[in-house]
């Protein structure tokens, strides 16, 4: 009969969803709606390339991961073309998420490469490089296993690289010149390494290029290279490449890039007539400002109030331009949030319609079977005062535990403080030392169960509620650890930590939790003078190894599966439990919609596995 009734049920509600939904539309062909949005932002109409975007995303489903992911990198190229870093990293990692988990090696190198532009233009050089290396491995990896591959994204990602660290070369230069270095001592260590490494870089990036025959992208190879060798005081190098780059540029008709090397050869009359001819104002402003400098130090000052007016022209121009740029940034920021606001209406308008045709079609079924649910009903009711009165013993038993177990730790430093308070003076401060090494040992057991039973009384009351943000799970841990130092500290445990930097989605104060409740259940079952490792796995879990004794499968299914209090064990230095923690543990990592795993085996320690979504 339950069978029965519970299939006939299932029906009732697999045929209410699925019902039509109304208001839902779908793309015929998206990739065209990207094709236009990327038209729009290479012409400069980004903010209209931007409202195209969020439109057309409306109507893609978001099980469609690999669309979604088209619309994102053009949202990523728009938002760095604005300026608007932060956005533009968002969609980028974004991308990167799916690359990893669901494209190409060729999509996921051009994921790595856009973020690492990005990340660059924020100023962080040091992501940007890490993402570019592992670019760079991906590219050459490729061209070595499928001959069809070409070497021009390798040949853009290495020249890509090293133009980063030429920057990062002169970000340390500067900050060292503004700080405890004199920048007349020239180059230190870290400088020279850097910019040896980019040298060698763009030299095989220019080497690829002239392979292929890219006459372009060989002249700007040769700027790049003309760069690094003035940042390296290599000046007559530096010309001599600003030459070659020179000639390249004119004759591919390349005026962007020309301008480029009169600047950095320092022919700033013509760099300024170029720059003013091609509307590039931010050059033109550094030539008349250089030429401005130039003439006042040689006393020219009639030229040089010349240049100076236009440069000061110049300069409210590019400002004007940067307040329309941010105001751009915000109106685009203002669109979003409207479509987003307004999609967010459509789909509560969608799902109150879809709810009031399942409730009408549930009705007319439930009027045939309302006798069989008033006898279900009485059977629940029957079951749930049953099972009040279980947790009315259960709490009742679990007070008198729990009384005993905050008792006993009270009892032992009573006894410790009143023979200290007696004889003080006949004890040796090694003595001293280890009476307060128990007394805190028992502090922290009582301030350990006083947090897990307020965890638990929030959970039970419904007032603990899961806020997950995107968080970096190898700084969480390492906060941890620093809390957890003392107590290992008094037992002579050592803590190691062989964590990467992994980006999850989960409840701080949970993850928090969950993670000092096993690093004290790990120092607590480890022998004086053990090793506590702590360490992450990716792509989304981390675990807590230590040497303790084996524990056996029973015992492991019984954690796994107890409703109630788990029976606590004795520590290797005697230490007493409530078997609340790991619990506590297994309902906050159920939450997160993650899973906790014990594994065990003879001579090898317990390992405990937490993994979290991504």
């Amino acid at each position: 009969m339950k069978f029965t009734f519970c299939s006939f049920i299932g029906l009732i509600f697999s045929l209410a969803l699925a019902l039509p939904t109304q208001g839902q539309s779908v793309l015929a062909d998206p990739l065209l709606y990207v094709d236009s949005a990327y038209s729009l932002a290479m012409s400069g109409h980004l903010q209209e390339a931007v409202a195209l975007n969020y439109e057309a995303l409306e109507a893609v489903p978001e099980d469609s991961a690999s669309t979604r992911c088209e619309f994102y990198s053009c949202l990523l190229y728009c938002y760095h073309r604005l300026g608007d870093y932060e956005q533009a990293l968002h969609y980028g990692e974004l991308c990167l998420l799916y690359d990893e988990e669901h494209g190409t090696k060729a999509d996921l190198s051009a994921s790595l490469g856009n973020l690492a532009g990005v990340y660059s233009s924020a100023g962080k050089q040091d992501v940007a490089i890490e993402y570019l290396r592992r670019s760079i491995d991906i590219e050459t990896a490729l061209i070595a296993s499928d001959s069809t591959h070409t070497a021009v994204s390798l040949a853009i990602r290495k020249a890509m690289l090293g133009e980063v660290l030429v920057a990062k070369a002169k970000e340390v230069t500067s900050q060292s010149s503004n700080g405890k270095k004199d920048a007349s001592v020239g180059l230190d260590a870290d400088d020279v390494t850097m910019l040896a490494e980019a040298l060698r870089l763009t030299e095989e990036a220019l080497q690829i290029d002239r392979q292929l025959g890219r006459r372009t992208q060989e002249g700007i190879r040769l700027a790049q290279l003309a760069n690094i060798y003035d940042a390296m005081g290599q000046k007559e190098r530096a010309k001599e490449c600003n030459r070659e780059a020179l000639d390249i540029a004119r004759e591919t008709g390349n005026r962007p890039s020309e301008l480029i090397v009169l600047l950095q050869d320092n022919q700033l009359l013509e760099a300024a007539a170029l720059a003013h001819e091609l509307g590039m104002r931010k050059q033109e402003y550094e030539a008349c400002d250089r030429l401005y400098r130039q003439d006042q130090a040689a006393g020219r000052s009639a030229e040089a109030l010349a240049w100076l007016e236009k440069a000061r022209v110049l300069h409210e121009q590019l400002q004007n331009e940067e307040t329309q740029r941010q105001l751009t940034i915000a109106q685009v920021r203002y669109d979003s949030f409207r479509k987003e606001q307004q999609l967010k209406a459509q789909q509560r308008a969608i799902q109150e319609e879809r709810l009031r045709t399942r409730v009408l079609f549930v009705v007319s079924l439930l009027s045939l079977i309302i006798v069989l649910l008033l006898v279900l009903l009485l059977v629940q009711l029957h079951r749930r005062k049953r099972m009040v009165e279980e947790a009315a013993t259960y709490k009742e038993r679990q007070y008198t535990i729990l009384t005993h177990d905050l008792t006993n730790p009270m009892v032992a430093q009573q006894q410790v403080l009143r023979m200290l308070y007696r004889d003080f003076s006949h004890y040796t401060p090694q003595q001293v030392q280890a009476f307060t090494g128990q007394l805190l040992a028992g502090s922290d057991s009582q301030l350990s169960l006083l947090r897990n039973l307020g965890e638990i009384a929030q959970l039970e009351q419904g007032k603990r509620t899961m806020q997950p943000t995107r968080l970096d799970l190898c700084a969480l841990i390492t906060d941890v650890i620093v809390l957890m130092r003392s107590t290992a500290d008094l037992k002579e445990v050592t803590i190691s930590l062989k964590a990467e930097r992994m980006l999850v989605t989960a409840d701080r104060e949970a993850l928090r939790t969950i993670l000092r409740n096993i690093l004290s259940n790990a120092i607590k079952f480890s022998p004086k003078g053990g090793v506590v490792e702590v360490g992450t796995k990716a792509p989304n879990s981390f675990y807590v190894h230590n040497d303790g004794e084996y524990v056996p499968k029973e015992q492991i299914d019984e954690i796994m599966h107890a409703k109630t209090r788990v029976e606590s064990r004795v520590g290797t230095n005697g230490e007493s439990g409530t078997g609340v923690g790991l619990l506590l543990c297994r309902e906050l990592v159920a939450l997160n919609h993650g899973t906790l795993q014990i594994l065990s085996a003879p001579n090898e320690g317990v390992t405990m596995v937490i993994n979290v979504p991504i």
